[in-house]
């Protein structure tokens, strides 16, 4: 049994790593007229520089981009057959057509509205190629049937050109893996939120993903399932996870058991992410999911405290942008103070050990309080590292998806100071961050549609900004 559950964690894992290890996978075409395929200019030069299109695609290829080129530049409206069927094959997640020179743009605009993918109209700033003038008609008929693309142009080597190229891409990818995607919607409504809620069709409508239905008496069921031995096992391994532990207890063991059963159900039942409801269900008459939550995080994968289902949302759109290694972390928004402008963000027990530079100098697991956990259970302590972070919330006005983006800095503290901050709220033993947010405080709190908000580390408001230019979600910021 012990071998069994430990292929489970190594197999999902494994997996959560391969999806964070993933490139974009992008649609590489090139595209002219006729007449200019084979022509050369006045001065005796192939009109078709061969040197720009070989800089292009390795400018592409060393930005983490995966390509699937076609090599032949496209004349003919009938070379696009083929075209659509590769990129179909492939699964390609955007099309980045570079417009070498003029082009059809009719030609060009039905191949895109057939294909049905994310497009990335591409042109060089080379006076030799006049391929500007074939971009703007090209954007201009794809807009004549309401189509939207993303322009790029100018020099493939310019940081500004080449980050709006992967920012769309990356954001490309996220909507192909989202309608492949099953969250687990493990228990009920979570205290009262209906921000929480899971609309399952609008799910499957907007963004593809489908809902699977769990209740916690699976997770009590399966936890009781697995050997003391196994338990025990485990807790030895977090002792060197950790600065501090608390002594094996029956809290300890049944905190271990719910995140051993919730592996073994997200396997079963191939959720890409989840959502526990816990409170009070299980955090009064097992244990709380928070060391379950917490192991889950660690390893990249999200599970929403409350059954939140929004938040579940939110926080895997930011574990699929994130930088490889960089943790997400869903809390409460404790305070706002105006004056720094600043915000706490707590959760109430739940955070992966990697928000931290040295999780064995800086993180303890402790006993969680029983006033909304009667049964206790295990909760994390730590004070997020300092960074620059980007923070998202999905919610809905009048049904309708809107997205909250705000842009910061995760600001670190002495040690003295650190228990100073976190004995503020009473609850000195849960995970904290505190960040300086950019923009106006009164506006992020008007902007607020949840308690929780969902940061991780790097700046990705293009690519943000990008994914809900594809899903016609309303974008707010500070």
């Amino acid at each position: 049994m012990v071998k069994f559950t430990n292929k489970i964690i190594s197999t999902m894992i494994e997996l959560i790593e391969r999806i964070n290890m993933r490139k974009p996978k992008v649609g590489f075409l090139s595209v002219t007229c006729p007449t200019h395929r084979e022509a050369k200019n006045e001065i005796g030069d192939n009109w078709i520089s061969t040197s720009n299109m070989e800089k292009i695609k390795s400018e592409l290829t060393g930005s983490d981009l995966d390509l699937v080129v076609i090599d032949k530049v496209v004349a003919y409206f009938y070379e696009l057959d083929e075209v659509e069927k590769r990129f179909n094959d492939e699964n390609v997640e955007v099309i980045f057509i570079y417009i070498s020179t003029w082009n059809w743009a009719d030609q060009v605009t039905q191949f895109i509205r057939n294909v049905r993918k994310p497009v990335i109209l591409y042109a060089i700033d080379d006076s030799k190629a006049w391929s500007i003038g074939g971009l703007g008609a090209t954007h201009g008929g794809l807009d004549e049937i309401g189509i939207k693309t993303r322009v790029a142009y100018g020099d493939i080597s310019d940081k500004d050109v080449i980050d709006k190229i992967v920012s769309c891409s990356k954001a490309s990818m996220v909507r192909n893996i989202l309608r492949k995607s099953r969250y687990g919607s493990i228990g009920g409504q979570g205290m009262g939120i209906l921000t929480g809620i899971v609309d399952a069709n609008q799910w499957l409508k907007d963004f593809g993903i489908l809902t699977g239905f769990t209740d916690q008496y699976t997770v009590v069921v399966e936890a009781e399932k697995f050997p003391v031995s196994e338990v025990k096992n485990y807790y030895e391994k977090l002792k060197n996870e950790y600065r501090s532990i608390p002594e094996f207890s029956k809290v300890f063991e049944n905190s271990i058991r719910t995140y051993l059963a919730l592996e073994k159900i997200i396997k079963e039942e191939r959720y890409n992410f989840t959502g526990v409801k816990c409170t009070f269900d299980l955090s009064n008459n097992y244990c709380s999911a928070c060391l379950a939550q917490s192991r889950l995080s660690n390893r990249g994968f999200v599970s929403a405290c409350l059954n939140d289902s929004n938040g579940a949302l939110s926080t895997y759109i930011l574990s699929l942008l994130k930088k490889k290694e960089e943790p997400v972390f869903t809390a409460d928004v404790n305070l706002a103070n105006k004056k720094d402008n600043l915000i706490k963000l707590i959760d109430d027990g739940a955070a992966s050990p990697k928000l931290t530079l040295n999780p064995k100098e800086d993180v303890e697991l402790l006993m969680q309080p029983t006033l909304e956990a009667k049964a206790s259970g295990i909760c994390t302590k730590l004070f997020a590292k300092p960074g620059d972070v980007t923070l998202i919330r999905l919610a809905r006005i009048d049904s309708k998806y809107v997205l909250h983006l705000t842009e910061g800095e995760a600001i670190s503290v002495d040690s003295a100071k650190k228990e100073s901050i976190m004995a503020e709220c009473g609850y000195p033993i849960w995970p904290h961050a505190l960040v300086r947010i950019k923009g106006n405080i009164d506006r992020f709190v008007d902007n607020l549609r949840s308690e929780y908000i969902h940061m991780t580390y790097g700046n990705l408001s293009s690519e943000i900004k990008d994914f809900c230019g594809l899903f016609d979600i309303e974008l707010i910021e500070n």
